[in-house]
């Protein structure tokens, strides 16, 4: 038996019942979520529709900044790899700006997703590494790490988890959008508090929880004509 042969046997098994298990940072603190195998489909279609705008295709190189633990980060790799692209992975950890300038330098990235505050506060202070960054067609960088980037003459839009949800700009608007197939988000009078509500197909259930991540909706819709919620997550 050889590898090929291990792996034949293993597709052959039943399939479990989740296709996984992430967590939802809400107000109250992080909560495990259950990820069925309808949802991680659905994730991935809609992350793919959004990503295909960036031109991400065969062989482009994204780079994902993020924890092991994160379940959004997965949906944003199935969703390139579904694209015919490939992926690279860093934390988001200020220690990690060495690898991100080797990535830079040696296979450059056409997007970025999820680059961190405490990165971008190293790269603002890094000509170099700042010049790089400057180089990359597409960058989605956490909500605080936004203005520092800026402050480095580094343009970038903000993406984030939103409870359950993934919150991603397309590359025409300045708004993050939410699956609204899956999520409704509400956005709490006189604050910047924002609740979350699961479609009842999901394995997650959730009802109207606040999530740990600010922001607004936005009351217009985006040029690109997606449906469901934009936010705004600065």
């Amino acid at each position: 038996m050889n590898l090929l042969d291990t792996l034949a046997a293993n597709l052959a098994l039943p399939r479990g019942p989740l296709a996984g298990i992430g967590w939802a940072d809400l107000a109250s603190g992080r909560v495990p979520m259950p990820v069925g195998w309808a949802d991680a489909e659905a994730d991935t279609a809609w992350a793919a529709g959004l990503l295909a705008d960036y031109d991400i295709g065969r062989g482009d190189h994204c780079l994902v900044v993020a924890a092991g633990r994160d379940y959004w980060s997965r949906q944003v790799e199935t969703a390139v790899t579904a694209l015919g692209g490939f992926i690279g992975n860093i934390s988001p950890a200020g220690y990690e700006d060495r690898r991100l300038g080797v990535y830079l330098r040696f296979l450059p990235p056409k997007l970025i997703v999820g680059l961190s505050e405490e990165l971008a506060e190293k790269a603002v202070r890094n000509d170099e590494l700042a010049a790089l960054l400057k180089g990359v067609p597409y960058l989605l960088a956490r909500p605080a790490a936004v203005p520092i980037l800026a402050g480095g003459g580094i343009a970038a839009k903000a993406v984030a988890a939103v409870g359950p949800a993934l919150a991603l700009p397309c590359a025409g608007g300045d708004g993050a959008h939410v699956d609204g197939s899956q999520f409704s988000v509400a956005q709490l009078p006189g604050s910047r508090t924002l609740t979350v509500t699961t479609s009842a197909g999901r394995e997650f259930q959730l009802a109207g929880g606040q999530a740990a991540t600010p922001g607004s909706v936005l009351p217009t819709s985006c040029d690109c004509g997606r449906p469901g919620p934009i936010l705004s997550l600065r």
